[in-house]
């Protein structure tokens, strides 16, 4: 049967790429979101200790961690060990005929293992018993159940909140003598972390330089060039991975890492807040979700992005007096703007690498030298006079008056 798997995959013919390009273009989207808006993402924890379900828009994800007790690796005798591994059975229109399947469950395996494994996220030395005889296998499975575009956002906070909701039994080890607690005898413990990384993707196209968060499986076949970045709750870049046929400035790329580091100390946050929600359920009794449909279907235990965070999306709607104060700034400096509206115009556009780069106030200080400096000698002759007041500090009324 000589069938391409791309027809079946929505943004793979040309209309719909040209469809798509021309709304981005017109600044619009097919679900009605900006093109810095992402959608809204829910969790649901099940019974069983690292057992998440993530699901953003139909996009739905489900990640389980397990552990057993192994040798560790000759090059690292004093650190246990760690396995991520992608399924993709649950996508009908993903052909295995055709290398589809494979090539983006190998994507997606580069892409958890570089954000988790290569930033050392987790304490591997703690997950060691004996040295070079007995330490921890950490294994976490991601299962797709849905794909509708950023697969790489939705595995890695389904795996972030996986490894963070799971327990691994007490162990001792005395006498050459190996015992595994359970979870009657003993507390299950949980894993230690070194920082918290999430990822989020963008798309960049031909037809408009604006970056897009959170495509769809239509946005995203239709894109020139995706880029996916890691960040902690520190603001620390753990990965970087970019490609496509569209060359990406480095504006857009600051631009695009700048509100990836505040989207994923915001998830970060609704993580945690959701995993002390679940804990507070635990103690209570109640057992969450049990089974792969119950975790699915299930609707009273899904936490949401937008309600758990609504309250710090209001505090932050709130301040529109800053921004009318800076507007009055702008408005009070408008004569000096007409004067030379060539140079603001043109330091304008790289102001969005002004956070990223190092200030220098010598060089900032330049221009307001340069502008006082066509004046004639009679300025010059006031900046004489004033040279030796600013080594003396004091506010007093004679030197007031004197200045005047």
């Amino acid at each position: 049967m000589f069938m391409n798997s791309n027809l079946f995959e929505p943004g793979k013919s040309k209309p719909e790429r040209s469809f798509v390009q021309l709304a981005v273009k017109q600044n619009q989207r097919l679900d009605g979101r900006r093109s810095n808006e992402s959608r809204d993402v829910e969790l649901t924890f099940g019974s069983d200790w690292g057992s998440v379900v993530v699901s953003m828009g139909d996009t739905q994800v489900m990640a389980q961690v397990t552990c057993e007790m192994g040798p560790p690796a000759l090059s690292r005798p004093n650190e246990g060990k760690i396995h991520l591994n992608v399924l993709l059975g649950g996508v009908a229109f993903l052909d295995e005929a055709y290398n589809t399947h494979d090539q983006r469950s190998l994507k997606l395996n580069s892409l958890l293992e570089r954000t988790f494994r290569s930033s050392r996220s987790i304490d591997l030395e703690s997950l060691c018993v004996a040295a070079e005889k007995h330490v921890w296998c950490i294994r976490v499975n991601v299962n797709v159940i849905n794909h509708d575009g950023n697969l790489y956002d939705a595995s890695s906070i389904a795996t972030l909140a996986a490894l963070m909701h799971f327990r691994r039994p007490d162990v001792t080890y005395k006498d050459g003598e190996l015992r595994i607690f359970k979870q009657n005898e003993r507390e299950f413990m949980p894993l230690l972390f070194h920082h918290y990384p999430v990822s989020v993707t963008y798309c960049v196209y031909k037809s408009s330089g604006q970056p897009i968060l959170d495509p769809t499986l239509l946005e995203e076949n239709a894109a020139d060039s995706v880029i996916v970045l890691s960040f902690n709750s520190y603001q620390e870049l753990c990965s970087l991975t970019a490609g496509g046929t569209t060359p990406t400035n480095a504006p857009t790329v600051m631009q695009c890492a700048r509100n990836a580091a505040a989207r994923c100390k915001s998830l970060l946050d609704f993580v945690r807040k959701a995993l002390a929600l679940d804990e507070e359920r635990r103690s209570q009794g109640d057992r969450s979700v049990d089974g792969l449909v119950g975790l699915i279907l299930n609707t009273e235990h899904k936490l949401s992005y937008n309600k758990l965070m609504g309250i710090q999306k209001q505090r932050q709607q709130q301040p529109p007096p800053s921004e009318n104060i800076e507007l009055d700034n702008e408005s009070s400096e408008t004569p000096v703007a007409n004067e030379e509206p060539s140079n603001e115009e043109g330091a304008g556009a790289p102001m969005d690498t002004s956070d990223w780069l190092p200030h220098d106030e010598d060089s900032q200080e330049l221009p307001m030298r340069s502008e006082a400096s066509p004046s004639k000698a009679g300025k010059y002759k006031t900046n004489k006079k004033t040279r030796p007041r600013k080594q003396n500090h004091s506010d007093s009324e004679e030197e007031a008056r004197q200045f005047i």
